[in-house]
C-alpha cells in the first residue's frame, strides 16, 4: 500500500499505471512558507481541493478511505433512531506528531461518532476476533431465544 509521504519518496509516475497512481499534490507549509508535495495513500476519498496550493500546517494532511455506512434502529432515548454502525476507514496522516498515524491505520466507528483509533493490523485483528466472539456468543443466545418462545408459546397454548 502506497502512503501518503513528502514527495522525495514517491515513486516514479511512470513507473504506477494510471488507474492505480495514488494523486499528488502539494500545499504551503503554513509554518515555513515552503510548498511540501505529497501523494494521497492508495485509495484515498478526500477532496483535498480546498488544501491544494494553500497555507496548511502540515499535520492537518491526511488521507482515508470511505467506509460503506451500515445502520441500525438504536434505541437511545425511547425511541428508535437509525444510527452508523461499524464504520471501518484506512486513515495516515503523514506528518502527524504521534510517529504511528504517519503508517495507515484503521479507525473503526462503533456507534455515530464513537470510534476505536489508531489500529495497526495486530490491533484490527483483535477487535475483529473480539467481535467475532460478541457473533458466536449472539448466535448462541439466537438459538436459546428459538427454543424459549416455543416453549413458551406452548405453554401459552395449553393455559
Amino acid at each position: 500500500m502506497t502512503v501518503a509521504t513528502p514527495a522525495p519518496n514517491v515513486p516514479s509516475q511512470s513507473t504506477v499505471p494510471q488507474a492505480t497512481r495514488p494523486r499528488t499534490w502539494s500545499f504551503i507549509n503554513r509554518r515555513t512558507g515552503e510548498p511540501m508535495a505529497v501523494t494521497c495513500m492508495q485509495g484515498c476519498t478526500i477532496d483535498h481541493r480546498h488544501e491544494m496550493g494553500r497555507d496548511v500546517f502540515p499535520e492537518d494532511i491526511w488521507c482515508w478511505t470511505l467506509a460503506e455506512d451500515m445502520t441500525l434502529p438504536v434505541n437511545a432515548d425511547g425511541k428508535p433512531e437509525e444510527f452508523r454502525i461499524l464504520s471501518t476507514v484506512i486513515k495516515v496522516e503523514p506528518w502527524s506528531p504521534k510517529i504511528a498515524d504517519r503508517l495507515p491505520f484503521a479507525v473503526i466507528e462503533l456507534v455515530d461518532d464513537h470510534f476505536v483509533d489508531g489500529l495497526d493490523p495486530d490491533g484490527l485483528e483483535t477487535v475483529i476476533r473480539t467481535l467475532a466472539e460478541r457473533l458466536d456468543q449472539m448466535r448462541e443466545t439466537h438459538a436459546r431465544l428459538i427454543k424459549v418462545r416455543a416453549e413458551y408459546r406452548q405453554r401459552s397454548i395449553a393455559s
